[in-house]
């Protein structure tokens, strides 16, 4: 295992798919902790608390990772230079996804973590409890079977050093092998904050039990695997310990080298940098992540107030009756050609028909390719038609509209109508990440997009970046759709951020509205309370 407290942080990068995890130094043999964006003011040097932030991200990488491999979200990747690395691989670790904008490769297990947890097995545990091993106790009805071994001395009399007996078989006794394992198996699950599988959970009093054997075998009560102070004594204990027990070990069987190799990799293994690809254990592409940990805090935190959402991510006690039973936990209500997405009624009703229009049909966008009719405006909106869209004529050269502004009631629709619309149609339907309600006036919404990228990417802008023009673009496009029937009241880009202490409002603040040339585009840039997000997701494991 690694010492947090010689761990470089990595704070600042202007890559926005930017590595988050930990790796070797390209500068030097040291291991260095790159952070997300926004975590410019973490402390430095603090052991306490880079150990808790590493077990923070190492459950939401696992959470990611098990509530997408079973869907058709990420494709399996197995390089061959990886099937012999011993502290993490991409054969049944990794998993890949290439969207349109950033290619994710998660690097989500750390072998030397996942072994310990993965060779807990009560079979296993209780046959090596009832193996026999080598004892310096002597059973004298058995001496007749240990004379070869003995030692004879002058005076006729022999001496024998050891035998091989078995240990009683009950509860609770064990061989120190398995109180060793089971002292580091608490350790972790203490810093896992009980975020284990449910194997362990079920019997860990009794791995509690046993930890506490080893514990007042070897160590004082103040010693840890992770604490800052101790943590260089107490894993030397610990390899001491197991050299012994191995030593005095006679027999040794497929159940012992199962328990062996995952202690033994624990305390010798470290993440190694592999030649060809350097990523060893975090994410590549943290953004598709940092959505789902949004949108779990606001189905958690604000599902009433929740209109749209452009996700399926997972909550364990969901119930979704659209959905079969395999995948009854996932939000998605309504299938669309790109995926599941979270959709409710609105309160607008249908001109000419029953009902009410979704909130999916009200996001949409109407664009004509035929050029306007003279006296004809350049963007035209009205209000959704029965057919569950929002109608808008735009010229092949767009104008950009005031989307602030209500539409306007001077359209002469008897010249728009004379078109032929049929042949130049256009549909387009925004898919905003959220979309919430404004609980004291129905007519008003507020959009809130995820953004994973450092906060100087808009403090600074490069004004010729194509993210940043594509963004401001998409934003607007949200707001025209929306604003045919309500009015925007804030449009949000949400950025992560470490707070050093809880804001004033929990989920973080606004930190400066976006301009474009100078000129205010409506939206504000919001810096999200990361550690409120983040303990809200994995709440969703405990």
């Amino acid at each position: 295992m690694f010492d947090f407290s010689g761990i470089k942080l990595v704070k600042e990068s202007t890559d926005t798919n930017f590595f988050v995890g930990i790796r070797k130094s390209p500068s030097s043999s040291d291991f260095e902790f790159c952070l997300p964006h926004g975590f410019e003011e973490f402390p430095e040097g603090d052991f306490d608390e880079i150990r808790n932030l590493f077990f923070r991200m190492y459950r939401t990488f696992r959470k990611f990772e098990q509530d997408n491999i079973n869907t058709n979200k990420f494709a399996l990747n197995k390089p061959e230079y990886q099937n012999n690395q011993d502290e993490t691989t991409l054969s049944s670790s990794g998993v890949s996804l290439q969207t349109g904008e950033v290619e994710v490769v998660l690097y989500s297990k750390i072998k030397m973590i996942e072994r310990i947890l993965e060779a807990y097995d009560d079979l296993v545990i209780n046959s090596i409890q009832k193996k026999i091993r080598r004892s310096e106790e002597i059973d004298y009805s058995q001496i007749h079977r240990y004379l070869d071994r003995a030692i004879y001395l002058d005076n006729d009399v022999i001496y024998i050093d050891s035998m091989d007996l078995p240990r009683p078989a009950i509860r609770y006794e064990s061989t120190d092998l398995v109180n060793l394992y089971c002292y580091i198996l608490d350790e972790l699950v203490s810093q896992l904050q009980g975020d284990v599988p449910e194997n362990i959970k079920a019997r860990f009093q009794d791995i509690q039990f046993l930890s506490q054997h080893f514990q007042d075998a070897y160590l004082t009560t103040n010693q840890s695997i992770f604490d800052k102070d101790t943590f260089n004594e107490t894993v030397g204990i610990l390899k001491e310990a197991l050299d012994n027990i191995d030593k005095n070990t006679y027999y040794k069987d497929a159940d012992y080298w199962q328990i062996y190799e995952a202690i033994e990799i624990f305390l010798y293994g470290e993440i190694k940098p592999d030649q060809t690809d350097g990523d060893f254990w975090g994410i590549k592409g943290f953004s598709i992540l940092w959505e789902d940990m949004c949108h779990t805090f606001f189905f958690k935190q604000y599902q009433q107030d929740i209109l749209y959402a452009d996700t399926d991510v997972t909550l364990k006690d969901y119930v979704n009756s659209h959905r079969e039973d395999s995948e009854i936990n996932r939000v998605g209500n309504y299938s669309t050609y790109y995926g599941w997405i979270y959709r409710t009624i609105s309160n607008i009703s249908y001109p000419n028909n029953s009902g009410y229009f979704c909130w999916n049909e009200l996001l949409c966008i109407e664009l004509d390719l035929e050029p306007a009719i003279k006296g004809v405006p350049q963007f035209y909106k009205s209000k959704p038609s029965s057919k569950g869209f929002a109608d808008a004529t735009i010229r092949k050269t767009t104008v950009k509209p005031q989307l602030k502004e209500k539409p306007s009631n001077s359209i002469n629709c008897d010249d728009l109508n004379k078109r032929d619309r049929s042949k130049t149609k256009f549909h387009r339907f925004p898919k905003p990440d959220l979309i919430l309600k404004n609980t004291e006036n129905l007519l008003e919404v507020r959009i809130v997009d995820y953004k994973y990228v450092p906060i100087n990417f808009y403090t600074n802008p490069n004004l010729s970046d194509k993210k940043f023009k594509t963004d401001i673009i998409k934003q607007l496009t949200y707001e025209l759709a929306i604003q045919q029937t309500h009015n925007v009241s804030e449009s949000w880009f949400f950025i992560p951020y470490f707070y050093k202490s809880v804001p004033q409002n929990p989920w973080g603040e606004i930190a400066f509205p976006l301009k474009n040339n100078g000129n205010h585009t409506g939206i504000d840039i919001f810096k999200a309370n990361f550690q409120l997000i983040q303990k809200t997701y994995l709440d969703e494991n405990l």
